[in-house]
């Protein structure tokens, strides 16, 4: 039987380094495959419908946009500690690392002046939907610089790339274009993370990113962001992953600090799991 074609990757994108230099950030058109991030839907949207099947609750069948939202938004009605899990394991699906640490948006990472990349931390994955607001947490994103929370390279960078359209009015993500050479700004206190308190910044300033998937936006870790306020009851799904520069000497010379602290948990999380019995449905020979 015939293999598959190879999807081939689309050409390496071209950046303006200096536009780059001067606004911040740079939206990459056609940087990823499309088919991909469909497909990566599909494997995200299997893991909300597997847990409604285990509640006995009905599923919207198929991998488009309208079904991962009922399927979420029905799960989330019933169970919002498992919601919040599924919505969690949706950054641990094999593709979604493969894609986020292609060798497109790698290139891509070096073209904007990052000569040694390395990850700064875990992939991120983002759900937006106004019937997808989790209760008593935060919803969207504030004005924020990630430098704060990654205190890595000064050329760091954030890349950022959606699964699903976006517009200005799918909560898109909103940039204010030059923000980055200010430097590290001032914050306040917010549920989510510390917001940027400058008077430099105001709000007529931001500036809506639409993009299609297989667009990409990279920018600086210093550029000051946020979630748009916006949405239009479609669920708006963008994954994002940090690079440092393991080669500035400002981070080499402090001896490459991370302020991210892993751990776990060694106390069973389901009590008397698993037993011999249980193991059993996995490998037979299981002993007692």
């Amino acid at each position: 039987m015939n293999k598959p074609a190879r999807l081939a990757r689309p050409a390496s994108p071209v950046i303006d380094r200096e536009a780059f230099l001067r606004e911040g950030f740079f939206v990459a058109r056609g940087l990823l495959d499309p088919r991909d991030l469909q497909q990566l839907n599909a494997e995200m949207g299997e893991l909300f419908a597997q847990q409604l099947r285990r509640l006995g609750l009905p599923v919207d069948a198929g991998t488009s946009r309208e079904a991962f939202h009922a399927n979420a938004a029905r799960l989330l009605a019933v169970d919002v500690p498992t919601y919040i899990a599924t919505a969690r394991m949706t950054q641990m699906v094999p593709s979604a690392h493969r894609i986020m640490a292609s060798d497109a948006i790698v290139e891509l990472v070096r073209a904007a002046g990052v000569a040694v990349p390395v990850l700064s931390t875990r992939l991120s994955n983002h759900i937006m939907s106004e019937t997808l607001r989790i209760p008593g947490g935060y919803h969207k994103s504030p004005p924020h610089q990630d430098w704060r929370s990654m205190q890595g390279s000064l050329d760091s960078v954030v890349l950022w790339a959606p699964t699903t359209p976006v517009t200005a009015t799918s909560h898109p993500l909103e940039v204010i274009p030059g923000s980055h050479l200010y430097g590290l700004l001032d914050t306040v206190e917010h549920i989510m993370t510390p917001t940027v308190s400058d008077p430099r910044i105001t709000e007529d300033q931001y500036r809506p990113l639409p993009m299609e998937p297989g667009d990409g936006v990279i920018f600086s870790s210093f550029l000051v962001h946020r979630t748009g306020e916006t949405g239009d009851g479609n669920v708006r799904i963008a994954f994002s992953t940090r690079f440092n520069n393991a080669a500035e000497p400002t981070y080499v010379e402090h001896g490459y600090p991370t302020p991210y602290k892993y751990s776990y948990q060694t106390d069973l999380i389901v009590p008397d799991f698993p037993k011999p019995a249980d193991l059993r449905t996995i490998f037979p020979d299981a002993v007692d």
